[in-house]
């Protein structure tokens, strides 16, 4: 679904890289923003995917595509280096082939996707105009990065000259699907290089809320009509590097300072514990240490944040090491309430490998819990209280592919009144279930496998304020830690650095 651009026939210099991205006329190409403003300002422009050097229009793979209409931010300037160049991002609505074919119906589409962290890796295609005699597509799979001072991403790659502007940055790509999920594109700062032209560095704008109107804009045929733009804010929000933040063990979100606000809880793999208030914004404040190292929160195996004993105040169960489940009522920074002990040292509780708290069975407080066992089994228990973890219903038998499960949280997505279940996967995949108490729902596919994911923390909370626990904390493995705010059934939502890796 990679391929570039002609005037009129496929041949003499090609001019820019495009990718087919789905959409529901099946005739969207995603480039740069500065090559849209090339494309509309000249006639008879065709797309070319997986071109051919020396074959007519007739024997290219898929045919030729002629460009209709094209979509850019009016507020981007060609090959800016200030801040519009976040917005270096375009699309081209094409008419069908020669054949009568739409250009996804034969090439696959990739999935148009927010950036979901600045470490990702991706496989970046484009058609370099020089160094290339053959007109080939290079094709190079590379670790992005933060591209210093900007809100946008590099990656280095040698031999990305001119022509490969436009080239889309692709994350899980699956060639037998024919589809991936695109996270960038090559463009941002300067046109998508350095001021020297080197072909080994290039960026791409970082994948959010303006590109996904330029699409809403792209799919409706409507000219974009925008507000001044005001670039993101890419400092972290939490203190602390990132080689600090690969030691949280475990992270609880809830409102431990009784302001409102959900906080966040932070375990250390040395045993200390942290709480960093939340700010109702997505932010935080200082740090407030709760234990010391060696503390015996080092003894922790899973820990989740509910309301058993109904007084509105969160409780923090805890698994610990030697089987134990209890929880902590009304825990708060100040201070917490009585311990209740739900399961003695030695019991069936060791066997407990996640626990998550959520409104599963009820709708009023999360009182009710989910347990995956290190058989594979998976349980939901019911209105967990003082006097014990409450009813218990086996949602997946031993042995089940729950066995892979390695992480639990529960959201409650917009629309909502009962907790999702999400559950990161051995493979470093992030799944949804609409569980109920007595069954365990469709599962969707939110995030595919990623070995980042592979040694991390989440937690969820309402820490955008909205007044519902659907933002997503994740740590991952290398240390950067990352927001995402408004979990749904579609994705794990919108992406906001809290601690920056490099």
């Amino acid at each position: 679904m990679v391929g570039t651009f002609f005037s009129s026939t496929p041949d003499g210099p090609t001019y820019c890289t495009a990718s087919v991205v789905q959409s529901p006329g099946r005739n969207l190409v995603l480039t740069a923003g500065h090559c849209a403003q090339g494309l509309a300002g000249s006639s008879q422009q065709i797309f070319v995917p997986q071109y051919r050097k020396g074959q007519d229009a007739a024997h290219q793979p898929y045919g030729v595509f002629p460009v209709q209409r094209v979509f850019g931010d009016p507020r981007y300037t060609r090959n800016s280096t200030g801040p519009d160049s976040d917005l270096d991002s375009g699309f081209a609505r094409l008419g069908p082939n020669s054949r009568g074919e739409q250009a996804e119906n034969v090439t696959g589409g990739l999935r148009l996707t927010p950036t979901p962290r600045w470490t990702s890796t991706v496989t970046v295609v484009g058609y370099p105009g020089s160094h290339n005699t053959g007109q080939q597509a290079l094709s190079c799979t590379v670790p992005t990065s933060h591209l210093a001072g900007q809100h946008q991403l590099q990656m280095k790659c040698g031999g990305f000259y001119g022509g490969t502007s436009g080239s889309p940055w692709i994350a899980n790509y699956d060639a037998a699907s024919r589809t991936g999920d695109v996270i960038g594109n090559l463009g941002g700062w300067n046109g998508g290089g350095n001021l020297t032209g080197d072909d080994w560095i290039s960026y791409s704008p970082v994948f959010g809320r303006e590109i996904q109107d330029l699409y809403r804009d792209a799919v409706a045929d409507r000219t974009p009509v925008r507000n001044p733009y005001q670039r993101p804010s890419d400092s972290a929000r939490l203190p602390g590097a990132a080689t600090t933040w690969s030691h949280a063990r475990h992270l609880v979100s809830a409102d431990f300072t009784g302001d409102g606000r959900d906080d966040l809880l932070t375990i250390w793999s040395d045993g200390e514990v942290s709480l960093y208030p939340g700010d109702g914004r997505g932010g935080f404040g200082a740090e407030q240490q709760l234990a010391r190292a060696e503390s015996f929160w080092k003894r922790a195996v899973t820990v989740t944040a509910g309301d058993f004993g109904g007084t509105g105040k969160p409780d923090l169960m805890v698994r610990w090491d030697t089987g134990k489940l209890s929880y902590y009522e009304d825990f708060q920074a100040s201070g917490s309430g009585p311990e209740y002990t739900l399961g003695a040292g030695g019991s069936y509780w060791k066997y407990a490998s996640q626990i998550t708290a959520g409104r599963y069975n009820s709708t009023d407080r999360s009182a009710d819990l989910a347990v995956r066992w290190v058989d594979g089994s998976l349980s939901v228990y019911s209105g967990a209280s003082p006097s014990g973890p409450g009813t218990e219903r086996r949602l997946m038998d031993a042995g089940s592919y729950w066995k892979y499960a390695t992480a639990l949280s529960s959201p409650r997505p917009a629309g909502q009144d009962r907790s999702s279940l999400l559950v990161r996967w051995a493979d470093g995949s992030l799944g949804s279930y609409a569980t109920t108490g007595t069954d365990l729902g469709k599962g969707t596919r939110l995030q595919a496998p990623n070995p980042s994911w592979t040694d991390s923390a989440m937690t969820t909370g309402d820490l955008g304020g909205t007044g519902r626990p659907d933002d997503l904390v994740v740590r991952w493995s290398d240390g950067e830690t990352s927001l995402y705010d408004g979990v749904s059934g579609d994705g794990p939502g919108t992406w906001a650095p809290l601690v920056n890796n490099g």
